[in-house]
């Protein structure tokens, strides 16, 4: 029997895959010298570029610390929060990349993403505060 791919692992991946990713984003920003753009679309660039780096650092701590509940109710808000959670990236990526060179403050990869993280995050926080409530009431 083939043993399942850790969820954790998964986080873990993409959280370190995501913040190498972030460090060429940092690279592009200086290639295209963001700091000479128009106030507006420099805040966009620089806004997405912390947005990717909340994301990365979100999944890879959830990916160092997550212990799926064996309660399968809790199992599974775990896995849809996980879900949220690394669909995050690739939006903020794609909004890095298109967003912030049309220069629209209207910028609806990027809100998404901010909602999954919000979302999951939210579903992971609690899943462990539910825990934590029952081990300290036990």
């Amino acid at each position: 029997m083939k043993t399942p791919v850790k969820i954790s692992l998964i986080h873990a991946v993409m959280g370190l895959l995501a913040f190498v990713i972030f460090l060429q984003t940092g690279w592009h920003m200086s290639t295209i010298q963001v700091g000479e753009l128009h106030d507006s679309q420099r805040m966009i660039y620089r806004a997405g570029h912390i947005y990717f780096l909340f994301s990365s650092l979100l999944n890879l701590s959830i990916g160092v610390q997550l212990q799926l509940s064996p309660i399968l109710w809790k199992r599974y808000i775990q896995y849809i929060g996980s879900v949220l959670l690394l669909m995050s990236p690739p939006l903020f990526l794609y909004g890095f990349y298109t967003e912030a060179t049309a220069g629209d403050i209207a910028r609806i990869f990027t809100t998404l993403g901010i909602f999954l993280a919000f979302g999951g995050t939210v579903l992971h926080s609690i899943v462990f505060l539910v825990d934590l409530i029952h081990t300290n009431t036990d």
